[in-house]
């Protein structure tokens, strides 16, 4: 008689999940939030009095606060002005 030979066995590895790969759609949501942000930002400041649209402006014209006039001083109807900046270091 013939001696029966063993069954061979083949193992398949599953492929599997790449470690840090399918990461861009975060890039790319991160940067739709934010421009969607800037929009209702935009959309808010047109929407808003002359006068608080006055205070934001100066507040980019001059973010620290040196000049004369600042928005700090600036007071939109119905809005509770904000205090005076101080100086950093106290």
């Amino acid at each position: 008689m013939a001696t029966a030979k063993p069954p061979i066995i083949v193992i398949k590895k599953k492929g599997g999940h790449g470690g840090h790969h399918g990461g861009a759609w975060k890039v790319a949501y991160a940067d739709f939030v934010t421009a969607m942000m800037a929009l209702f930002i935009v959309l808010w400041l047109l929407s808003s009095s002359k006068q608080v649209q006055e205070a934001v402006g100066g507040y980019f014209r001059d973010p620290t606060g040196t000049s004369k006039k600042s928005a700090a001083t600036c007071k939109a109807p119905g809005r509770v002005s904000a205090s005076p900046r101080k100086t950093w270091p106290p």
